[in-house]
């Protein structure tokens, strides 16, 4: 089925639909097989397809159409996709830029399937292209990326997101509308492995961020300027924005990782939304919850598991 109506402006505008990939069939049965994968945890299948219902029903009681991308695939993409287990965290696969779907490309070698599998089903909505048009792909994980408004994005190279990307990724992004790329670089040590386990946009006037950004300056890209740095909290003043700091403690170490569900309305997790609610409410904002703890073992929480496909602007 083709699908032509691709536009993300914003994280905050109201979301009319988001891709979600069903769980794995496999359970991931001992700690060695969830260090292999990148979880922390064993979860079963089960328990694993029981959180997706509920995150699932979550977003489409806020109105929101639910593409579940192992729908789009023909049998054997199946069988290859039903061993992956990380297919459910689908934000890291590929992202849409203004009215553009870009793919990434995966840095953790167990995902490579995964990710070309993830692909394959979102070309099923997409018109044609003309044979001369390239396919518009990044060497980026998407969790390493964020539309802050309709010109400015946020990225992060660090762990998963390849910095000697970076210049093919700033020629798609002005090709995708946006005027300024602001870049950030999460130092590898700390095995943050995506920037939104560490921050995200909280509405028009704030963002959230662990404390320890303040100590890493923004570099600016503006199409057609030379580069330029801004001091982290500078950087989002500058733009109208307060970082709000926060330190992750014991449950609420998905704190940052919410996906925007109404304009004024997130979506977090069970165990994120205690801390997170009083931060949103001093931004005159809203938090639902969902548990999904048994998805949170592999290591990333709501908005890992949403793409946002379509929003209408903020």
């Amino acid at each position: 089925m083709a699908f032509s109506e691709f536009e993300c402006w914003s994280e905050s505008g109201q979301l009319d639909c988001v891709a979600v990939f069903r769980p794995a069939a496999l359970d991931v049965t001992s700690a060695e097989e969830a260090a292999a994968v990148g979880f922390n945890r064993p979860v079963t299948r089960s328990e694993a397809e029981d959180a997706f219902g509920r995150l699932r029903d979550a977003l489409v009681r806020q109105g929101c159409q639910a593409i579940d991308l192992w729908e789009l695939l023909p049998a054997p993409e199946r069988a290859v996709s039903d061993t992956t287990v990380n297919r459910v965290f689908v934000r890291d696969t590929a992202a849409v830029l203004g009215r553009q779907l870009v793919t990434g490309t995966a840095a953790f070698p167990v995902r490579l399937a995964e990710f070309d599998v993830a692909h394959r089903a979102l070309s099923q909505l997409q018109p044609p292209r003309p044979d001369d048009e390239p396919a518009s792909s990044a060497r980026i994980e998407f969790g390493d990326v964020f539309v802050l408004d309709g010109e400015r994005l946020l990225v992060n190279v660090g762990l998963r997101s390849d910095a000697k990307a970076l210049s093919p990724f700033l020629e798609l992004a002005w090709r995708s509308g946006f005027r300024e790329a602001a870049v950030v670089r999460i130092p590898e040590s700390l095995g943050i492995i995506h920037l939104d386990l560490a921050f995200n946009v909280l509405g028009p006037h704030a963002v959230v961020a662990r404390a320890f950004l303040r100590h890493t300056p923004i570099q600016v890209f503006q199409q057609g300027r030379a580069p330029h740095w801004e001091p982290f909290d500078g950087y989002f003043a500058q733009r109208g924005r307060r970082v709000i700091p926060f330190e992750p403690s014991g449950a609420q170490g998905f704190l940052s990782n919410f996906i925007y569900v109404g304009p004024d309305l997130i979506l977090a997790s069970e165990s994120a939304a205690p801390g997170l609610r009083p931060l949103a409410k001093a931004c005159g904002i809203e938090v639902d919850s969902v548990d999904i703890e048994a998805l949170e073992r592999g290591n990333g929480s709501v908005r890992c598991l949403t793409m946002p496909l379509r929003r209408r602007p903020a």
